[in-house]
């Protein structure tokens, strides 16, 4: 049974903000991305790799966080992080060598709050972990959404500098938030075992956690990616392809929430793991079908949002509720984010690919249903067992 620790009244605040200022820096730059190219002369289909730069540092960098975290402590850990996030943010404005190093740095700083968010709500409120959780993964989606439907009207009355430099203020306000918090910072000695936390690269049942992550991941930024474009081939505006995108992210609320709160609440989550599975499936079953009305669309959008956001969120959560202490936890996080986020990367690509080859979606749509099965399986082996050690 996990014991809390003493921390700050700002803690739960502080994480909300974290997940708040997580994502906003990066996934609004595609609504700018034509300015951005304008401003730097370059083609804009060659910056896609700012979307593409954090995800790979998610990947190689996740392993790397624990073994840092046990040196300064999960709270100054992630203040340095938001440090990095700002800098790395604002960088970008100065050009465009600076804007791919500021990206790079940002893709580091946030893989340090991706790793250590379920150390510090396992450490810190193991009997709330459910809504904690809950509670950060609605902030990251909504966050996300206001970013990327802000920038646009803030950069036409504005530029898109002055529109980076507005939102990333949000990433400095979180980190004088947090800074109660280092009040409570805790270093690991290097020979407390039971904080240093068991090498989960070993353990088997973690590998169908990660494999679990790395399937629902690659189908998530698959749909970032390639859900406007298969509206517009159905007959979809561009406008109206960007609303069905943004309706995505807002209907990923429900059970970005609900989820964590439910899985603490079950001994056996499968039903949970079934139900995201069904609904992510059934939104890309009904691509399949040629009908090519908005409504239509809107649902699809929904089926997907909710799947994606129970399986992403019930993930988050079992990161803490399969682990009996804080740092198998962060151990555990580290090695399910690393080659995960790796592999997940492979998604957008190889869909894109898929369609490029053959002109036609159904393909990609075919190959992203295998892996949702495959994704789905290995979550219900994942809830064989109550711990993965």
């Amino acid at each position: 049974m996990k014991t809390a620790r003493q921390h700050s009244a700002f803690l739960i605040i502080g994480i909300f903000l974290l997940g708040a200022s997580m994502r906003t820096p990066f996934t609004s730059i595609p609504s700018v991305i034509n300015e951005i190219a304008a401003s730097f002369h370059t083609p804009a289909t060659s910056l896609g790799i700012l979307t593409t730069i954090p995800l790979i540092c998610f990947g190689l960098c996740s392993t790397l966080v624990p073994g840092i975290a046990r040196r300064l402590g999960n709270e100054l850990a992630l203040f340095i992080a938001l440090l990095l996030l700002a800098a790395g943010s604002y960088l970008r404005i100065f050009g465009f060598s600076a804007l791919l190093t500021g990206t790079l740095i940002i893709g580091v700083a946030t893989t340090f709050i991706n790793v250590l968010i379920p150390a510090v709500i396992t450490e810190n409120l193991p009997t709330k972990i459910g809504p904690v959780t809950g509670t950060y993964n609605v902030a990251m989606t909504l966050f996300s959404a206001v970013g990327a439907y802000a920038i646009a009207p803030i950069s036409a009355a504005s530029s898109w500098q002055f529109a980076i430099v507005l939102l990333s203020g949000l990433v400095l306000f979180t980190a004088l938030v947090w800074l109660p918090n280092l009040r409570f910072n805790y270093r690991t000695s290097g020979t407390d075992t039971k904080e240093t936390g068991a090498n989960m690269w070993k353990n088997p049942r973690a590998w169908f956690l990660l494999f679990y992550f790395a399937g629902s991941s690659f189908v998530f930024y698959t749909i970032v990616a390639w859900l406007p474009s298969i509206a517009m081939a159905n007959g979809m505006t561009t406008n109206t392809a960007s609303l069905i995108a943004g309706l995505f992210q807002l209907f990923s609320i429900p059970t970005a929430f609900a989820t964590p709160v439910l899985a603490t609440r079950m001994s056996n989550r499968i039903p949970l793991v079934l139900a995201a599975g069904i609904s992510t499936a059934l939104g890309f079953l009904a691509m399949l079908l040629p009908i090519h009305q908005f409504w239509y669309y809107v649902l699809i959008a929904l089926l997907l949002g909710l799947g994606t956001a129970a399986t992403f969120s019930l993930i988050m959560t079992l990161l803490g509720l399969k682990t009996r202490t804080a740092g198998d936890t962060r151990n555990l996080s580290g090695m399910v984010q690393s080659l995960g986020y790796l592999l997940a990367a492979f998604g957008p690509t190889v869909t894109g690919n898929l369609k490029a080859a053959s002109g036609s979606w159904h393909g990609p749509i075919s190959v992203t249903l295998i892996v949702i099965c495959l994704f789905t399986l290995f979550g219900t082996l994942s809830e064989r067992n109550q711990y993965v050690n």
